[in-house]
């Protein structure tokens, strides 16, 4: 875990210095979405909270200040109850994809079909009417490049055998 901490970051705020707990009952934290910064204090969409190891609801909007990190406490502690958490990172289930048992012919008509599909969604994407559906085509296009490019390899791996 980082202790820089930005906007949009998922962070998890924890209550008391002395517990550190994720689970229990001496687990009492907020997690949420960093929405800024006032004075000395990060403002916390919270999308997550827990008390005596207990997930409360969440009210839907609720924010919270937390203390930055670093600053003295009027009993001379330093603050340092707010970590970034680290999303983990998917697998990218199309660039993993096994296909060893695909044949050299079936390689090469996904090959091609890939190809025609990632201009098709190019053009969409151009073409969209907003930003959400852009976004939307770009991904796809993006997706379809990786099946492309895992073809490719697989092509490639048969060939040298």
């Amino acid at each position: 875990m980082t202790n820089e901490i930005n906007i949009n970051d998922t962070v998890r705020s924890f209550d008391f210095p002395a517990h550190r707990d994720i689970e229990g009952p001496d687990a009492c934290f907020v997690e949420g979405i960093v929405e800024g910064f006032e004075g000395n204090h990060l403002v916390i969409k919270v999308t997550r909270e827990v008390f005596e190891g207990e997930d409360l609801e969440v009210i839907g909007g609720r924010k919270v200040r937390a203390p930055l990190n670093g600053l003295r406490t009027s009993r001379g502690r330093i603050t340092d109850g707010v970590v970034k958490i680290e999303e983990p990172k998917p697998s990218d289930s199309v660039a993993d994809m096994d296909l060893s048992n695909l044949t050299a012919d079936q390689l090469k008509v996904i090959r091609k079909l890939s190809m025609v599909a990632e201009r098709h969604f190019d053009r969409l994407a151009v073409d969209a009417i907003n930003v959400e559906k852009q976004e939307e085509f770009e991904n796809i296009s993006r997706d379809i490049g990786l099946l492309f490019n895992r073809v490719n390899a697989e092509t490639t791996n048969k060939e040298a055998a």
